[in-house]
């Protein structure tokens, strides 16, 4: 027995280990691919998050402004609405986008579900200030894109968010606003 071992004791290590040659390259990708792939649902969910808190933060602005009855110059209030959401969107979405993803919407009291066709913007109405159809693909292919079933390209997250508030007073020494 003795003997047994000291004869592979004296074997050369690369003969030892011939046999297990593609251990450690094995070995690395099972460790390195869940790693990735944890690493990439980390950014994806990350910046899914910053892109809604950014566009929530948006809206409000927007709705926070529709509720004072300002305008800028030479706009309606629709118009200057959109305007500040885009500015406070960091350039996920424009005023200018085709399909068009900024919509201001105004409500009766009485009725909310309906949305009010013109002149809706008088003191006591609701305004909606939102943002929808703003698409999300993954970043990383990590549910089964591979084959022609791919998750990531048959369903895309579909952001959509909302504010509203009560119109309130008309400014001193204004009676009506522009749409």
């Amino acid at each position: 027995m003795a003997d047994s071992a000291k004869q592979i004791q004296d074997k050369p290590l690369s003969q030892r280990n011939r046999r297990r040659r593609g251990n450690a390259l094995l070995e690395s990708v099972f460790t390195i691919l869940p790693t990735f792939a944890l690493v990439f649902a980390f950014v994806d969910f990350g910046l899914l998050l910053f892109r809604w808190a950014t566009l929530q933060e948006a809206v409000r602005e927007g709705c926070r402004y529709a509720i004072t009855f300002q305008t800028a110059t030479g706009l309606g209030q629709d118009a200057s609405i959109g305007a500040i959401v885009q500015q406070y969107a960091m350039g996920l979405v424009t005023t200018t986008d085709s399909p068009q993803h900024i919509f201001v919407n105004y409500y009766s009291v009485s009725n909310l579900n309906t949305p009010i066709a013109s002149g809706g913007n008088v003191p006591g109405n609701i305004v909606e200030v939102s943002v929808q159809n703003i698409s999300w693909a993954w970043l990383a292919p990590l549910s089964g894109s591979f084959g022609s079933n791919a998750f990531r390209n048959t369903t895309p997250i579909t952001l959509a968010v909302y504010s509203s508030d009560i119109l309130g007073g008309y400014p001193v020494g204004v009676n009506s606003v522009q749409e």
